[in-house]
């Protein structure tokens, strides 16, 4: 975990340099419309991530076969309030971890409000704030830990930045960590990602 929260500090840092999800416009503007995200121009972005995972509390037994690391995939799609501000969607595949003589795996669906800082035509550093919505299943052979299939929500928050390659492409790396829903409790599970996004101008 220590490994993965100092990885959130380097994407800060490495978006002082670079960059979020299209905030920026490609002509300065001396004023800042906001838009709804029913109305037309507002959803402005898509892209796919890849990236490695890491699933806590899994509880695992010396000598039992456990491994709380896995890689997982997101595809999501965004749009502006304003400048600063944004929406974005969606969908995580989390991996598939080896638990005690079984397996945890699962998805889910997420929204997450963004504050970001746009640089140049294509490129920000932002923070990410919002909810998800898991749907998880666990089987082990511990006889403390509870067994089955378990949905609902929890919280999410993350960090990341874009780096703009031309106005439409851009390279995204995003830290993201959500509280998902276990049978009988709720786990931290912590993303480290890196992807392409394409905004619609």
């Amino acid at each position: 975990m220590k490994s993965l929260s100092l990885s959130s500090a380097a994407i800060v840092a490495l978006g002082l340099g670079i960059a979020a999800p299209s905030f920026a416009q490609s002509q300065p503007q001396t004023t800042d419309t906001w838009r709804m995200p029913y109305e037309k121009g507002f959803w402005g972005h898509a892209g796919i991530s890849f990236g490695q995972t890491k699933l806590d509390d899994l509880g695992c037994r010396t000598g039992s076969p456990c491994d709380d690391k896995d890689q997982a995939f997101k595809l999501y799609a965004g749009g502006r309030f304003s400048n600063i501000f944004g929406l974005e969607v969606g969908v995580l595949n989390i991996g598939k971890y080896a638990a005690n003589g079984g397996e945890a795996d699962g998805w889910g669906a997420d929204a997450a409000l963004l504050a970001g800082i746009p640089i140049g035509a294509n490129s920000a550093i932002f923070g990410k704030l919002g909810v998800i919505y898991a749907r998880t299943e666990l089987s082990t052979t511990t006889p403390t830990v509870t067994n089955g299939k378990e949905r609902g929500f929890g919280g999410r928050w993350g960090v990341g930045a874009q780096l703009g390659l031309t106005k439409e492409w851009a390279l995204r790396a995003d830290f993201d960590r959500y509280r998902l829903p276990f049978p009988g409790d709720h786990r931290d599970l912590e993303t480290m990602m890196l992807g392409v996004q394409y905004t619609f101008r």
